[in-house]
């Protein structure tokens, strides 16, 4: 594979689930070795094609003893080896941009533009999609307070919940720039919730309480804009609503717009092949993704959806079918030349 194939290859939108207890910067740097080092492997194991170079071969004249080109001699241009020239991909060269950074304590599903992927970084911050978080939380006892965590019911902190939910629709509506007593912003409520017309936008669209069994409690988000900062403030709210205090124990990105995390790969599964496998992918969930924005449907059939699921895109230009018909139970993993 030439280089220019390679950084092809290795441009556009990578899916990675991040755990709870490792930065975002180390992440990148993970990345970022596990890229180089396997692309120094390949060139040292690999066999070089060096281009050719065509040089005049000149012999005297048998009278005159004049130079004469008698013909071309093509050899190897070693100016392009990489023992001469270095790697085709060094460290220095990949460019690793995190969409939304998640705190070092938090995990879940980020996004990262890789290479030439970078610029498509302000284009997803400006479609405004809506992520899904889980959060626990937990009350404590205020000091200067005789509030008691025991009576605090399931019933209280959904009333809460729908409360605040109700306060962020109708931000959303302004965020939107649509009068509320138009028919514009009735039509659009008929449909849902508004989307953000201002990139960065904070919105929280929904807030569902998963389970409560006090002091603790879990919910589900669903918001736009948003950062690590902004929900931990937001589960600081539910407790000051309640009269009591609450913090933030656990922050988890379950979906980043139409990412999931059956879409990302783990940190164990970071290579090279993966990766580029990953890039594959992400452009048909952005690209199928662009059409559903555009309100333009497309139906599939149930074999469509499951060739989907059965491709496993290799990167390279290879491709390995795993269907069943193309599958042979007699055959051995060994040749039969015996």
């Amino acid at each position: 594979m030439s280089q220019s194939h390679l950084w092809k290859a290795l441009s556009g939108v990578l899916c990675v689930y991040k755990r709870s207890g490792i930065s975002s910067s180390a992440l990148i740097k993970l990345l970022t070795r596990q890229i180089s080092e396997a692309v120094a492997e390949i060139e040292s194991t690999s066999q070089v094609r060096l281009p050719l170079i065509s040089l005049p071969i000149v012999e005297p004249h048998r009278e005159s003893g004049a130079l004469v080109v008698v013909g071309r001699n093509e050899i190897a241009d070693y100016r392009y080896h990489p023992l001469v020239s270095g790697r085709s991909i060094r460290s220095e060269d990949i460019q690793i941009l995190d969409v939304l950074p998640l705190a070092a304590n938090s995990s879940g599903v980020c996004l990262f533009g890789v290479n030439d992927g970078c610029e498509k970084v302000p284009e997803i911050m400006a479609k405004s999609w809506t992520n899904g978080y889980r959060i626990d939380g937990l009350l404590k006892k205020p000091v200067d307070t005789s509030a008691e965590i025991g009576r605090i019911t399931r019933h209280r902190i959904e009333k809460v919940l729908s409360r605040m939910e109700s306060e962020f629709r109708g931000a959303s509506f302004r965020h939107a720039n649509v009068d509320l007593e138009s028919s514009e912003a009735f039509e659009l409520a008929r449909r849902g919730v508004p989307r953000a017309q201002l990139p960065g936008a904070q919105i929280v669209y929904s807030i569902d309480l998963n389970w409560f069994r006090s002091p603790r409690f879990s919910i589900t988000a669903q918001c736009s804009g948003e950062d690590d900062e902004m929900l931990r403030q937001l589960v600081e709210n539910i407790g000051i609503n309640l009269g009591l205090e609450s913090a933030t124990i656990r922050l988890q990105r379950q979906n980043f717009g139409p990412f999931k995390s059956d879409d990302s790969l783990l940190e164990k599964q970071i290579n090279l092949q993966n990766i580029v496998r990953n890039i594959q992918l992400n452009r048909k969930i952005i690209a199928s993704f662009e059409s559903i924005d555009k309100k333009v449907v497309t139906e599939s059939t149930e074999n469509e959806s499951s060739n989907k699921i059965r491709e496993v895109f290799d990167g390279f230009g290879l491709k390995e079918s795993t269907k069943l018909d193309d599958y042979d139970a007699m055959r051995p993993a060994w040749p039969r030349n015996y």
